[in-house]
């Protein structure tokens, strides 16, 4: 299964795999200011989890917006069904990254685990995405191998940041 994602990575031109993480580590990012503002109470009810999902899906709503007028721009013909379903692929990468961190503060919902420790494993998991982003980035991108590990603790570290940010400035 690895290899065979590898392979079909390996034949996306770097402008699309670029699209991609680009997408992924937005979606991450956003997640994370949302886990930021969320309150151990909103865990609780539910809301935690819905937030997320929310946010990410309508990042990926917007991006896609986005993209397809920004296109429109690039080419004044009408828009075609391929470069619709391009902009949908292109940010799913922003689903996905609101996918287990909603699905952790569900566990707190259910009363799998403590409300306090499924907000905390949301914001580890999605800090632990970012560390993979900057992995992956990191193997595709022409650096030593020091360098590409420093790369994805500094992207684990914009995460963090952005937690911190945000609690700062939500409470």
């Amino acid at each position: 299964m690895m290899t065979r994602l590898r392979e079909t990575l390996d034949r996306l031109p770097r402008e699309r795999l670029a699209e991609l993480v680009t997408a992924g580590c937005y979606g991450t990012v956003l997640v994370l200011a949302a886990l930021g503002v969320i309150g151990v109470s909103d865990v609780a009810l539910g809301h935690g989890s819905e937030l997320v999902a929310g946010v990410g899906l309508a990042t990926w709503l917007a991006h896609i917006f986005a993209e397809l007028v920004g296109g429109h721009v690039q080419r004044p013909e009408p828009l075609r069904r391929s470069e619709v379903v391009r902009s949908l692929v292109d940010g799913s990468p922003i689903l996905v990254a609101s996918v287990l961190p909603a699905i952790v503060l569900g566990f707190g919902r259910l009363d799998l685990v403590s409300d306090a420790t499924a907000r905390i494993a949301a914001i580890v998991v999605a800090v632990i995405q970012l560390l993979a982003i900057g992995a992956f980035v990191g193997q595709v991108a022409p650096a030593p191998p020091a360098a590409r590990w420093t790369f994805a603790a500094a992207t684990a570290g914009v995460g963090v940041a952005v937690v911190a940010l945000t609690v700062l400035l939500g409470h």
